[in-house]
């Protein structure tokens, strides 16, 4: 009996320091290209308590609020809930995927959907899509420039030779100068 009891006792320790390890939380101490990351655990300033190597996660910043029904996680590593944080889960019935192919990297929220696949990036929006940068190429560098209505173009024989402004031009492409 007293033996069992000692299994029992030994059993539980185990579960404690396996359950105690299952979760750990810290800030980002040391940061390698190669391998990657070392998280500050405990310890002092002078002597930090590390983490043993972990590899690079994704280096993405989002920010995107969950919606009402969508499931998650909660981890309280502390055992109090007020120093918990929550992690996405998976998608339901009311969350559905916006990716159906295993190829493709997608984003999909608030009437805009961002698409990669083979190189590929599809950018698709319910109302329009605006792209800001000091400069834009479509189908590649060096392209040749483009026109907008009232730039003026050079028409160099006939009879029309001259300068005349464009009056016309795409109704879904437009641009700013």
């Amino acid at each position: 009996m007293i033996s069992d009891l000692i299994a029992m006792r030994l059993d539980l320790e185990m579960l404690k320091t396996a359950f105690g390890k299952s979760l750990q939380v810290g800030p980002v101490e040391i940061i390698d290209k190669d391998m990657g990351y070392r998280l500050r655990l405990g310890g002092s300033d002078e002597e930090p308590f590390l983490s043993p190597w972990y590899p690079h996660p994704e280096t993405g910043k989002t920010s995107i609020p969950l919606k009402k029904g969508q499931i998650v996680g909660v981890v309280n590593p502390s055992g109090d809930p007020r120093q918990g944080f929550m992690i996405r889960g998976g998608y339901s019935g009311d969350h559905k995927s916006p990716n159906d192919d295993m190829e493709a990297n997608v984003f999909e929220d608030a009437g805009v959907r961002l698409e990669v696949k083979n190189g590929i990036l599809h950018v698709s929006g319910t109302s329009k899509v605006v792209v800001n940068a000091p400069s834009v190429e479509l189908g590649g560098e060096g392209g040749k420039p483009v026109a907008r209505v009232g730039d003026l173009v050079e028409v160099k024989s006939g009879s029309s030779a001259g300068l005349w402004p464009i009056v016309e031009g795409s109704s879904v492409v437009s641009a700013a100068d």
